[in-house]
């Protein structure tokens, strides 16, 4: 791509967000497989369109499941992209991304009852984690990103996030208190951490797992170690899942969750992209990524920690 598309493009950390796959292997496929190739901003970054994420979204889940990136990208280049013919969208890559990018429009503009309008449109006949994927996540990330290029303001980026959480909060109420299945299968208590107040991914994790049949107890933000610890003793909830945005203070506080035994502390959110290693040397169980690929890693991690811990299925 040899200059700006007209669709809406992002970064390399962003691409990490959306995937799962860290920024060191992006630019490692890039430079041994010439895939994805970006173009670059003014300022020499790199920047990927929709479609090369899409791309990617399903290169790096089937990296995860076993297959070589050499031979998915070699499939990539001659024509068999990876994504399966019932995955795709019922709308075009390029359709969606401009309805994103509308919405973002609306919101930091400040017209809330044309973006409700078109959050309405966008979400008809979609199911609670289908927005998450396909409205929800990639909107909030779009609204970071116009931040982080210094095209909107941070009360413009406030504004956006304001109303995507709106939205999880009435989905989430709309799941009620108990699955329709009856007793919860399972229950987690989730948050985040002293210091980081970024509300998002937990609300996402909630309705997906609320979603799946799961109690969730939401703590919501900026709550020590301490806290979670007295919550697990008194609840005595099947797992913990943990939201770490930010970096700061990240090895201190996998230190005070050595204090918790007994049940699987999953970490997710941005920078555990970059402390994977370092979450499971504390015993933690780290989930990278988009939250259409780290609730279902945390399904899949946990039966794996139940079954090595002999726990039968409540399910």
């Amino acid at each position: 791509m040899s200059k700006k598309s007209e669709s809406i493009d992002y970064s390399i950390a962003a691409v990490s967000k959306l995937t799962g796959a860290s920024c060191h292997a992006i630019r490692v496929w890039e430079r041994r497989y010439g895939f994805p190739i970006p173009y670059r901003s003014e300022s020499g970054h790199r920047r990927f369109s929709h479609e090369q994420v899409l791309a990617l979204q399903e290169i790096a889940r089937q990296v995860q499941a076993g297959r070589p990136i050499g031979e998915l990208i070699a499939a990539y280049r001659v024509g068999q992209p990876p994504l399966a013919k019932e995955d795709l969208p019922s709308e075009t890559p390029r359709e969606k991304t401009e309805g994103i990018g509308r919405l973002v429009d609306f919101l930091i503009n400040g017209d809330l009852v044309a973006g409700d309008a078109l959050y309405e449109g966008l979400t008809a006949d979609l199911g609670p984690v289908e927005i998450l994927n396909t409205v929800i996540g990639p909107a909030w990330i779009e609204a970071g990103e116009r931040w982080f290029r210094r095209q909107s303001a941070v009360y413009q980026e406030r504004i956006v996030s304001q109303f995507l959480q709106r939205k999880l909060e009435v989905m989430i109420e709309r799941l009620g208190r108990e699955p329709e299945s009856g007793k919860p299968s399972r229950t987690i208590v989730v948050g985040t951490v002293q210091g980081d107040r970024h509300l998002g991914g937990v609300l996402m994790l909630s309705l997906f797992l609320k979603h799946a049949g799961w109690r969730v107890m939401n703590l919501g933000v900026d709550l020590p170690i301490r806290e979670y610890q007295d919550a697990i003793k008194h609840w005595r909830p099947d797992a913990l899942a943990l939201s770490f945005v930010l970096s700061r203070n990240i090895k201190k506080r996998f230190l005070e969750l050595l204090q918790i035994r007994g049940l699987p502390i999953f970490a997710g959110g941005r920078s555990i992209l970059n402390y994977q290693a370092l979450a499971r040397r504390h015993g933690l169980i780290p989930i990278p990524g988009a939250i259409g690929q780290a609730g279902p890693q945390l399904l899949q991690e946990y039966e794996m920690w139940a079954r090595a811990n002999k726990l039968g299925s409540k399910s």
